[in-house]
């Protein structure tokens, strides 16, 4: 049986990994990778595996460089099943769209900047080339996809195959998030038990539940994305979030949210709303500036049975955790070039590493007022232009114009979906000595490697982080 890690290796991006038992081939996520040019360019090239003779896809959840390049695999001739939740279906399907669109939008401002250029040229003002700026993919192909998708709930073994059998449990990550269990059967009748961890949420998330623990594996596949920090604690987190808008409403300052659309920009209005319920907040203007936002939250909104106790308390009260007076959903991209006008506001906007999206242009017209506070709310990937800004560069390049960071930087990793160094090291326990080995992945190289470190001595089990296409016999 063997293990091909095809992406999220030394990196955050690009959750891609193939098994072959000798019967039955299937990818675990099939991503994309985001990031600067150098891991972009990794999207264009050709898989590792015929997409042809794969039997499924294993999907964990909808964050898109965990299903980015499945329209791709799809094109290229893939017919088996896409296994997910519900939720990450419905999810997908939004990300995907958006991407497609994105993607679009992006080639044909690109073709006007570059028209008088020779085509093919990798100019270095431009980063990719011609033929790497094109879309992977379009909406048709997205729609596409969903004829092989099939949706299961937490904690049903299923078979998949004569000697292939799943079960997912919850991630605790974004809404309908999968850890997936599969249990193999080897030609010799032996059975192997791979875990995948897709992405691991923090225990007492707002909406989500917390991660399921698990037993026994022979071998697992964990991320290990905050496998070097822990977070602060989510009082701590909430009260400093109180404090930065309350300090920015009293100044008439803006507060720039860069915020994935799906879990964190739910979990930033579920606070707000209790702000402003609980009489601690009045009279703020929030802004949604993200349709793709907007969209997700109404699915947020029809699977309340994947909340925790805390949410669905509130919607048992007749309460919507994700509304609120004050807060006004903007739809088209005129709507949005108005609040430049805008001061004492909130503005929620796309994409939460700053790559694109409307974020872009509320960055370019307040990161030089010294009263602007900016809040990273999740990951910021090595090469972002979010990643730029939370290290505090004093010039980016913003919308191709060279910018001064002048405005406030706030990050609140307590936001964040993922779990942090100790809630890693707290899932991997719950395995005993039980696995043969366990694989580190979704993690930048040096994290990966300390993290793996620190595993190796605490449980005593055999640890590696592999690197981009290695593959390993899993005996």
């Amino acid at each position: 049986m063997k293990l091909k890690f095809c992406g999220a290796t030394r990196t955050v991006t690009g959750s891609c990994f193939y098994i072959d038992t000798g019967e039955f081939k299937f990818l675990v996520d099939c991503g994309a990778f985001q990031g600067g040019d150098e891991l972009e360019r990794l999207n264009y090239e050709p898989f590792p595996f015929d997409p042809a003779s794969l039997d499924a896809v294993f999907l964990t959840h909808a964050h898109y460089d965990h299903c980015g390049r499945i329209p791709l695999l799809v094109k290229q001739g893939f017919k088996g099943r896409i296994i997910g939740t519900q939720p990450t279906r419905d999810l997908a399907r939004i990300v995907l769209l958006d991407s497609a669109k994105l993607q679009q939008e992006e080639y044909e401002r690109w073709q006007a900047r570059s028209k008088d250029k020779r085509v093919g040229i990798n100019f270095a003002e431009e980063g990719m080339a011609y033929e790497q700026r094109k879309p992977l993919f379009t909406g048709d192909d997205v729609e596409n996809i969903f004829q092989f998708f099939d949706v299961y709930p937490y904690g049903s073994s299923v078979s998949v195959s004569n000697d292939v059998e799943f079960r997912m449990r919850d991630a605790g990550h974004i809404l309908g998030a999968a850890i997936f269990e599969i249990w193999i059967k080897t030609p010799e009748g032996r059975e192997r038990k791979l875990v995948f961890s897709g992405d691991l949420g923090q225990p007492g998330a707002r909406i989500v539940r917390d991660p399921d623990l698990i037993r026994e594996a022979d071998y697992v596949i964990c991320e290990a994305t905050y496998g070097n920090r822990l977070h602060k604690s989510k009082d701590e987190t909430v009260l400093e979030f109180l404090s930065i808008l309350k300090q920015a409403q009293e100044e008439k300052a803006n507060v720039l949210i860069p915020s994935f659309a799906i879990e964190r920009t739910q979990e930033i209005l579920y606070e707000i709303n209790l702000f402003i319920e609980n009489k601690i907040l009045n009279n703020l203007e929030v802004y949604l500036d993200s349709p793709m936002a907007s969209k997700a939250t109404e699915i947020f909104k029809q699977y309340p049975t994947f909340y925790d106790e805390d949410a669905r308390r509130l919607l048992e009260k007749g309460d919507d955790p994700f509304n609120f007076p004050g807060l006004i959903a903007v739809e088209s991209a005129q709507e949005s070039k108005r609040l430049i006008n805008k001061q004492g506001v909130v503005i929620i906007a796309g994409s939460g590493m700053c790559t694109g999206g409307r974020i872009v242009h509320h960055i370019k017209n307040n990161i030089e007022k010294e009263s602007t506070h900016i809040v990273f709310v999740g990951y910021q990937v090595e090469g972002t232009l979010g990643r730029k800004i939370v290290d505090r560069e004093r010039q980016i390049r913003v919308m191709g114009q060279e910018m001064e960071v002048k405005a406030q930087i706030h990050t609140l990793g307590g936001f964040s979906a993922h779990g942090d160094q100790r809630d890693l090291r707290y899932w991997l326990r719950g395995f005993g000595h039980s696995p043969k080995k366990i694989f580190i992945v979704h993690a930048d190289e040096e994290i990966g490697i300390g993290f793996g470190s620190n595993i190796r001595t605490e449980l005593g089990v055999e640890v590696d982080i592999p690197k981009l296409n290695e593959e390993f016999e899993l005996k």
